[in-house]
């Protein structure tokens, strides 16, 4: 195994870009002694500020994306055997508030460019049962929303979009947030703005939007009134604290993830590999970095991983497998009938586009990457 001339720090490890205004505002909440959103007005500042940065009328600030998206299917009726149309190409937070409602998420197949959901397998895949479509933001680019309003509407069905990759992401001139009957944000610390963990519901609807505040607070209406089963899934004063002062950076965070994209697509470009690109009406934030080995190394993607982090190299795989390959799905009938998330699985790398990475450093990174698949090349 060839070892190469450009070598990256020993022990490298990027996280949020802060600054002393994160570290005041969350000193000033300690100081405070006020850490709940009812006894600090900061919740209500961060769903302001978010509502008018996607310009939905309402947002609901809870405690993780995994919250929201629960909160939303729980809002928008999903129960004891309904169908939730969902791809296939995603992480367990997506699917596993559907399991938590007692229904049945229906896996379907993603588009092979954007390795968002395939509108055209959502729609052969609805049946009867079918109650909502959730469809994924993936990396950072905009699911295919146009079609996906019309094909909700046409069979009566709740759209949710999962934007937990999506902060700031733009369909067709419009930021998301405010595109689909509910939007689902996740804040944890490698999203594109973050609050250590947390998220967000944005929606248009203020009967939904009242839903959720309720099923957020244990389903309370009022002081002593419950009119529902809900949770506790309140986002506290502290993480609210971060992503007051967040919002108002995520476009410049958004433009060093793009800057950080461009870099590797610069580096990789040369290369037989399906590198990510944009559709003509999307503007992607690049969550992460996404490309596909050529066919004839997916059996050895493993190895080229394991190599290029031998290399120090931060490279990931998102996501290994299917969903449905997990155990926790086992109950589920198949086929499942997924080519291209199973062909995306068997050859998908990802690297880091944290803004946190130094520009010096992630050249460095596109170089070593590119050096090595070089090799499996030869």
């Amino acid at each position: 195994m060839k070892k190469h001339s450009k070598r990256l720090p020993e022990g490298l490890r990027f996280g949020p870009l802060f600054d002393e205004a994160e570290v005041e505002m969350v000193s000033e909440v300690v100081r405070s002694g006020r850490l709940t959103q009812f006894s600090s007005s900061l919740v209500t500042e961060f769903e302001d500020a978010f509502a008018a940065y996607v310009e939905a009328p309402a947002a609901i600030a809870v405690n993780s994306g995994t919250a929201a998206l629960h909160t939303a299917l729980a809002a928008a009726g999903i129960g004891l055997g309904d169908e939730v149309i969902v791809p296939a190409f995603t992480f367990i937070g997506t699917v596993g508030p559907i399991l938590q409602q007692q229904a049945v998420p229906v896996f379907t197949d993603i588009d092979p460019q954007t390795f968002c959901i395939s509108v055209e397998d959502a729609a052969r895949k609805i049946t009867p049962k079918t109650k909502a479509i959730l469809a994924v933001d993936m990396f950072g680019h905009p699911a295919d929303l146009d079609p996906l309003r019309e094909l909700a509407a046409e069979h009566s069905l709740v759209l949710i979009e999962d934007a937990c990759q999506a902060h700031g992401a733009k369909y067709k001139g419009a930021r998301v947030g405010n595109l689909a009957d509910l939007t689902c944000f996740s804040f944890y610390e490698s999203k594109n703005m973050t609050t250590g963990e947390g998220g967000m519901i944005t929606t248009g609807n203020e009967r939904l939007a009242q839903l959720c505040r309720m099923i957020r607070h244990q389903g309370e209406e009022n002081w002593g009134i419950i009119k529902r089963l809900g949770f506790n899934y309140r986002m506290p004063a502290l993480q609210a604290a971060l992503g007051v002062v967040q919002i108002k950076k995520l476009d410049k965070f958004n433009e060093m993830r793009r800057e950080r994209a461009a870099i590797y697509t610069k580096a990789l470009s040369d290369l037989d590999l399906q590198l990510p690109g944009e559709n003509p009406d999307v503007w992607s934030v690049f969550h992460v970095y996404s490309f596909l080995l050529p066919r004839r190394l997916a059996e050895r993607r493993d190895e080229i991983v394991q190599h290029l982090r031998e290399e120090r190299v931060p490279v990931g795989v998102a996501y290994p497998r299917p969903l449905y390959a997990s155990p926790v799905f086992a109950h589920l009938e198949g086929p499942f009938e997924c080519p291209v998330t199973e062909d995306v699985c068997s050859r998908v790398i990802t690297l880091p586009t944290l803004q946190s990475i130094p520009v010096k450093i992630a050249e460095t990174i596109g170089e070593i990457t590119r050096d090595v698949i070089s090799e499996y090349m030869e």
